[in-house]
């Protein structure tokens, strides 16, 4: 099986989801890791991985570069015909799901730590935001084919308090990342 891990950095990806990406590869998966640009792309290569470098900026708002990036995981994930995508952070689990939902990957699975920067932080940019990711999350982390993973209960309270996450489909991991 076609398996697609998708972090807002490599960094992330090289130090808290190697161990789930040499698990997935041991049991015979096929397992693409995909991220912005960096100096752990590399070492991820080496260690056997396919690595594809997105044309990412995790803290852009320019339309024409979501846009593109939108298009960028469509074509890629078209391109790879996955039969699950795992997405970790808030920009990637929005993105990579309508991705995959345009691609009709059959499977999402979405990791989330904390309600992030759109939900906590009272900026005026935050509190622009806020809305239209909500709106976005709701659509995009619920419905056939998706799951949800939070680390924690007030997560999950959080969650459920803002009408983010069908219950049913929301699953509770204690930690993730650390052997």
């Amino acid at each position: 099986m076609k398996i697609i891990l998708f972090a807002n950095t490599e960094w992330y990806l090289f130090n808290f989801r190697l161990s789930l990406a040499k698990a997935l590869q041991a049991c015979g998966h096929d397992v693409m890791l995909i991220s912005p640009p960096g100096e752990y792309g590399a070492r991820l290569q080496a260690l056997g991985f396919r690595w594809e470098v997105l044309p990412m900026d995790r803290k852009s708002l320019n339309p024409l570069q979501e846009l593109r990036l939108l298009g960028y995981l469509c074509r890629l994930y078209r391109r790879e015909q996955p039969a699950l995508v795992h997405h970790f952070t808030i920009k990637c689990v929005v993105y990579g799901s309508i991705a995959a939902l345009l691609a009709r990957v059959p499977a999402r699975v979405n990791a989330v730590a904390g309600m992030g920067y759109v939900f906590t932080n009272q900026a005026l940019k935050a509190r622009l935001l806020r809305p239209v990711v909500r709106w976005l999350m709701r659509l995009v982390i619920n419905g056939r084919g998706a799951r949800l993973i939070l680390q924690n209960n007030d997560d999950m309270a959080a969650f459920a308090k803002a009408g983010l996450a069908r219950p049913e489909l929301t699953r509770l991991v204690k930690g993730s990342g650390v052997d």
